[in-house]
């Protein structure tokens, strides 16, 4: 439809030329979608605006553009002002089959996308579920539109996180590198993620217990930073065994990277020297004099307070190295931002952290491992981080800009979201099994936000096993004879659907409260009903199968000639929403809205099973009229399956 559109555009420009001597650019022409068949495919209002300027009623004009003949339209008829566009049926359906999954001419360049970026110190929290998946929806939508996209989870190795974790085994523990290894191996009987969360709690707690024990955290990060000593291995060691508990978690969704760039490589390998070159060449920083009265004596700042982002704030200015000459994070994160770009004038080494059940990269510090791609060097960056870090992306940006990378800083966009929660009810499921544990004050909330420092954490894998769990009671009550194997294959496919869909179906700037009942709900806006209305589709052809009745094939022209004149308009109503899917996926990634992808999906979903209770398939006597609508019910099935499964990332199940 994108290209059609383009098409179309480019001939009522020419039209509006040559007809009306009026300048127009084929991208301002506009298109819309009528709410009714009768009305028309697609609809253009540009007579209302060439009426202003030719000073002539939009009608008559409407008329005009009305005769302008246009690729795989048959009629085109003037309305209100509207020009409405009738599609050859056959032609649209060709079109579909042609171009719904299959890459297309996307924007020059490659985009990187960095998302989910866990701190390596413990499991994955329901949190990161949403920016996981926000994240990989995004690119799957990027994908679908033609873009090249790279795929980047960024890892914070040096963090304070990973040195309370190190201190936990070597000073709470008690505990040596052999035995750090030892329970990489075995974690004490459970996963190693879920071990060092339950640990990492009880840091905290020990550190306040004298002035001997806050020391341990710094004299732990500088061991880290200093390297070749047992406790920077042991980080390490940590850290690597954590990433890969977190890429079990995520591939359990189906969210995966190309590569894991870690903080510990940036510092290692001089980036961030680098950076501070250009930052200082450039006078986006300046030193603040040892004798100065200001509070940020001996540091190094940005001065933000002339750029229009930032007028108005008292504190304009952002301390990007401290008096004690340490960077802050603001200035690793320039310099990751300038890599990303090709900016940087140096590169990582990379090596293979995994090749099952996918390849994905780790950066290097040190020598390369053969067969690397080539990563960074993107034409346009997107980083997936929730809407607490907008202020500190801001100043990433500004940062880019001052160093007179304004092409860079434009293409720098930052995907806010807002954060989840849970539902009272589902947070009572998670009371009731000991994972948490709420307060009078919590109970009395519309919805009981995570908080790590009230020990309000609930862990992803528990999550996606929860849903699983109750996925699987749901499947058992409908078919109680059901084999084993079959019942998790499904309640997996359940979760992962009810769990994805549940967290893009918002929008972004909406806290959700997750709540079991609603996201597993077989009626409803919820991915359980969009994988119903598609396997309900191909339980209608598999049962026509067996009847001897067969679908037209899709891809024969012949059959869609036959059919095509025979589609009831409901039918022809619910194909015509899969037309303008790569419509909305464009304006879903121009916006940032990725709702409105699952928004489309749900209508198509809608509309299937209003057309399926009023049309009769396989009952129906008129031969004519029974094809059209298998067809009609196939096309449905193959659209709605390629689009959760390619778009979305949610898996449909070959029976509910």
């Amino acid at each position: 439809m994108l290209t059609a559109i383009a098409q179309w555009q480019a001939e009522l420009a020419r039209a509006a030329k040559e007809r009306f001597g009026a300048d127009v650019a084929p991208e301002a022409v506009p298109f819309t979608f009528p709410p009714k068949p009768e009305l028309g495919d697609a609809a253009t209002p540009l007579a209302f605006s060439l009426a202003k300027l030719l000073k002539r009623p939009p009608q008559a004009i409407a008329q005009e553009l009305a005769t302008v003949a246009l690729p795989g339209v048959r009629e085109s008829k003037a309305a209100g002002g509207y020009v409405n566009l009738y599609l050859d049926r056959a032609w649209a359906v060709a079109h579909l089959l042609s171009g719904e999954f299959v890459p297309r001419a996307g924007a020059p360049g490659k985009t990187i996308v960095e998302h989910t970026n866990i701190n390596p110190n413990k499991a994955a929290h329901v949190g990161h579920l949403r920016n996981a998946v926000m994240g990989d929806t995004l690119v799957r939508a990027l994908r679908y539109l033609g873009n090249r996209v790279e795929v980047q989870n960024y890892i914070d190795d040096t963090g304070v996180q990973v040195a309370d974790v190190v201190v936990g085994f070597r000073r709470i523990l008690g505990w040596d590198i052999a035995k750090a290894r030892a329970a990489v191996k075995r974690a004490e009987g459970i996963r190693f993620d879920v071990f060092c969360w339950d640990l990492y709690a009880r840091v905290a707690p020990w550190y306040e217990a004298s002035e001997e024990n806050k020391s341990a955290r710094l004299d732990t990060l500088h061991l880290m930073e200093a390297g070749g000593n047992e406790t920077a291995v042991m980080a390490a060691l940590i850290a690597s065994e954590m990433v890969r508990c977190h890429l079990a978690t995520m591939e359990r969704i189906g969210v995966r990277y190309d590569v894991l760039p870690h903080e510990s490589d940036i510092l290692k390998t001089g980036f961030w020297a680098a950076c501070f070159e250009k930052l200082k060449a450039s006078g986006a920083v300046h030193r603040i004099p040892d004798d100065s009265e200001d509070k940020n004596r001996g540091c190094w700042v940005m001065g933000l307070k002339e750029s229009e982002e930032f007028k108005g704030l008292s504190d304009a200015d952002k301390v990007i190295v401290r008096s004690n000459g340490t960077v802050t994070y603001i200035g690793k994160d320039m310099a990751y931002q300038l890599w990303k770009f090709g900016l940087l004038g140096r590169d990582f080494h990379y090596r293979r952290f995994q090749s099952e059940p996918y390849e994905v990269w780790r950066t290097d510090s040190e020598s390369s491992e053969g067969g690397a791609p080539s990563f960074g060097s993107g034409q346009r960056v997107i980083n997936v981080i929730d809407v607490r870090q907008s202020y500190l992306q801001k100043i990433v940006k500004e940062g880019l800009r001052l160093m007179g990378y304004e092409e860079a800083a434009a293409n720098s966009v930052h995907f806010s979201y807002e954060m989840v929660a849970l539902s009272q009810k589902t947070a009572a499921e998670f009371e009731k099994a000991g994972q948490i544990s709420l307060s009078e004050e919590d109970r009395q909330k519309p919805f009981v936000e995570m908080s790590g420092r009230k020990g309000l954490g609930v862990r992803a894998d528990d999550l996606l096993d929860l849903l699983h769990e109750k996925a699987a009671e749901e499947i058992a009550k409908r078919e109680p004879e059901i084999e084993s194997g079959e019942k998790a294959e499904r309640a997996h496919a359940l979760a992962v659907g009810a769990l994805r869909y549940y967290m893009v179906k918002y929008g972004k700037n909406i806290i959700i409260p997750f709540d079991f009942e609603q996201a597993l709900a077989f009626e409803g806006d919820t991915g359980p009903y969009l994988q119903y209305a598609c396997v309900r589709a191909e339980n209608i052809l598999r049962k026509g199968r067996e009847q001897g009745i067969a679908p037209p094939d899709p891809e024969d022209p012949q059959a869609l000639a036959e059919c095509a004149p025979n589609f009831d308009e409901d039918g022809w109503a619910l194909l015509s929403l899969f037309l303008r899917v790569p419509v909305h996926v464009k304006s879903a990634v121009e916006g940032l809205d990725l709702n409105l992808i699952a928004r489309q999906y749900f209508a198509a979903a809608q509309a299937f099973h209003t057309y399926y209770h009023h049309f009769p398939v396989l009952q129906e006597t008129d031969e004519p009229k029974r094809r059209a609508r298998l067809l009609t019910v196939a096309l449905f099935a193959r659209l709605l399956r390629g689009g959760l499964e390619t778009l979305l990332g949610i898996p449909v199940p070959e029976r509910m």
